[in-house]
């Protein structure tokens, strides 16, 4: 026994934590109690230390690990994984445990500095932060990385653009002209619907039913329906499957002359659809629904568009509900008296 009753009325630790070659601690204390909370207080320290001390492991390591129980299962979860291991080799393969928040910032400044978008970088540590927060909820380590801890950017905000009727003729005309079997059909295809390139392009026989298109390979995971034209329908259906094509509208949208803000090349035909179906009078929520957006907020980007936007400010206000603007303006022409 470590603790011993001494003549003095005290009680006596004497205890070799690190084993029978280690160091020795000898230390008295007035009551048993004392001793045992101290002995047991000792050796959880020690334990704990030295599951800190072993769980050296890299990045690179946790990332695999990530991949192998969790990340695997997710939506482009090969790209993830991709994109988490370059992260890693940028900063050099750390120890997981000690990657820091200041190492994450002077990352995030040097990429700034390279041109990359705040949302680039936002969207690098929110990928992040969720692999620490499955590997802690999974048990595979038993710490709070300083992660979690960083903020993100402040995004600058870009304005949205879309394609006219008549640009989108001159498009129509230069993807005619292309090579690619398929570029015409997928073109028309997000355009009358609002998806994703990739959703177009994946669309298979099975997936052109009940009057529209049925979109299953999407982004949130969700699959969603949206009618279109009859004549639409079956000249798609009689040209599926598609080839990849996107290059082939790269080539044709560069032909055209247009510009559009950057990053916004493989969404112009998204953001057309969405913006024309607002400024022709098309409701909000159903939009939303069309779009695939999980939330409301990212489908008001498109509200300024609404014919009536805001023209509520007009006939809502005091001045107008009190119905004192008219006369206010016709007495506002006459000259006043001064006043006495």
């Amino acid at each position: 026994m470590t603790v011993k009753k001494q003549a003095d009325g005290r009680f006596k630790l004497d205890i070799r934590p690190d084993g029978s070659t280690g160091r020795r601690i000898i230390k008295l204390f007035k009551t048993k109690s004392a001793a045992i909370a101290f002995e047991r207080q000792l050796f959880q320290d020690k334990a704990e230390n030295q599951q800190t001390k072993q769980d050296d492991r890299k990045l690179n390591e946790l990332i695999e690990l990530w991949y192998e129980l969790h990340g695997r299962s997710l939506k482009s979860a090969a790209d993830t994984k991709n994109r988490l291991l370059r992260l890693s080799q940028v900063l050099d393969n750390p120890a997981a445990r000690l990657l820091d928040s200041s190492a994450i910032a002077h990352y995030r400044k040097e990429r700034l500095g390279q041109g990359i978008s705040e949302a680039t970088m936002n969207r690098e540590l929110i990928t992040l932060k969720a692999l620490f927060r499955e590997l802690k909820r999974m048990s595979v380590i038993d710490y709070d990385s300083d992660v979690l801890n960083i903020r993100k950017l402040r995004e600058k905000k870009t304005e949205l653009t879309y394609l006219t009727h008549e640009q989108i003729s001159t498009l129509l005309l230069q993807v005619r002209q292309s090579n690619n079997v398929s570029l015409l059909y997928v073109v028309l295809i997000c355009l009358a619907t609002g998806s994703r390139w990739s959703e177009a392009e994946t669309l298979k026989p099975m997936h052109c039913l009940n009057g529209g298109f049925q979109f299953a390979d999407t982004k949130n995971g969700s699959s969603r329906f949206v009618p279109v034209d009859d004549g639409l329908l079956q000249l798609v259906r009689q040209n599926l499957p598609f080839e990849s094509c996107y290059s082939a509208f790269r080539s044709a949208f560069e032909r055209c002359k247009f510009t559009v803000p950057k990053g916004q090349l493989a969404h112009i035909l998204r953001h057309s659809f969405a913006s024309h179906f607002i400024m022709n009078g098309g409701n909000i929520r159903t939009l939303q629904n069309i779009l695939g957006h999980s939330s409301l907020q990212m489908t008001m980007r498109y509200t300024h568009l609404a014919p009536d936007y805001m023209n509520q400010a007009k006939i809502l206000n005091p001045l107008q509900t009190g119905k004192m603007l008219e006369s206010l303006l016709r007495d506002i022409k006459k000259p006043l008296g001064k006043n006495t």
